[in-house]
């Protein structure tokens, strides 16, 4: 995931547990802190691993316009279920589908998705994509374990 202004840049709120060599986190049952993750060629998913019951935040990061977030921007975060190849929107712009997936605002320019006590069915490719003026976009894959 690319962290130049062009780009929007994905962090994980979590406490550091980094393997640099694979771009894996692990998250700890208790996030505390932010890190920024990124894949060498910005095209492949960051993989992130979970506890069942952790609670885990994704941050997308939009790049401004003047400043600020444009006004004719589109944020939505999807989701990809690797047993069963189906693609979900989770959120657009403000709406979240669920409460147990949720999108909140960080000014100025982060769109943070929030998945509550995470469980096995969480599993999966999570993706940010902001459309503006062009379509642009950061991966995270999160794997979920005991």
């Amino acid at each position: 995931v690319a962290a130049d202004n062009d780009t929007t840049s994905l962090h994980l709120d979590s406490t550091t547990d980094t393997n640099q060599e694979s771009s894996e986190t692990t998250l700890p049952l208790e996030p505390t802190t932010t890190i920024r993750a990124h894949s060498e060629d910005g095209e492949a998913p960051v993989n992130v691993t979970a506890r069942v019951g952790s609670e885990i935040f994704f941050d997308c990061m939009i790049p401004l316009s003047e400043g600020r977030i444009p006004n004719d921007r589109i944020v939505v975060w999807s989701y990809l279920n690797p047993r069963t190849a189906i693609f979900s929107v989770l959120t657009a712009n403000w709406r979240s589908r669920t409460t147990h997936r949720t999108l909140s605002f960080q000014a100025p320019n982060n769109y943070r998705l929030k998945i509550g006590s995470v469980n096995r069915e969480d599993e999966g490719l999570y993706k940010c994509l902001f459309l503006y003026p062009r379509e642009q976009f950061n991966k995270v894959f999160l794997k979920v374990t005991d």
